[in-house]
């Protein structure tokens, strides 16, 4: 038997991306719908209605408990009450593991950064952010001093 990857050895992960909708086909691809990392609200505290925290992560075959933690831009983990464990399978060597976590009316408080840490036992294997304005609301341009790539 060939021994494993040294960089599978810990998990990873490869990519971590917040979403409207997710869902993986039934011959394993994954697709995405409007891709963000920031929301602007119309006023806080409020609950945001509907996403998807979806991660791919390198490690060994098997199955593995993924944990999620919130930690909201005063360092609380607004998860903390309710502990947030997502199974991901890795069926074969050189294969990932998808997570998609449906997450319905989450509760915002700050203006800020939020970060989404992800861990594999106690090992934290990525982090995906979320930064939260207060605004109007339906404005999806750049923001001051960043450059508009393209456009839908």
């Amino acid at each position: 038997m060939e021994a494993p990857a040294p960089g599978l050895m810990y998990p990873h992960m490869r990519m971590g991306v917040l979403c409207d909708h997710a869902l993986v086909s039934q011959d394993g691809k994954l697709s995405l719908i409007g891709i963000f990392d920031r929301i602007v609200v119309p006023g806080l505290p409020i609950h945001h209605p509907r996403f998807f925290v979806v991660a791919v992560f390198d490690m060994l075959p098997g199955n593995h408990m993924v944990r999620v933690d919130l930690i909201d831009p005063t360092g609380h983990n607004v998860l903390r009450d309710q502990k947030v464990e997502i199974p991901v399978s890795v069926p074969t060597l050189g294969q990932s593991g998808n997570l998609l976590a449906e997450l319905n009316m989450l509760p915002l408080e700050f203006v800020g950064r939020y970060d989404f840490n992800l861990y594999v036992g106690d090992s934290l294997a990525g982090t995906i952010s979320l930064n939260v304005e207060v605004g109007q609301t339906g404005s999806f341009g750049p923001g001051p001093g960043q450059q508009q790539i393209g456009q839908a």
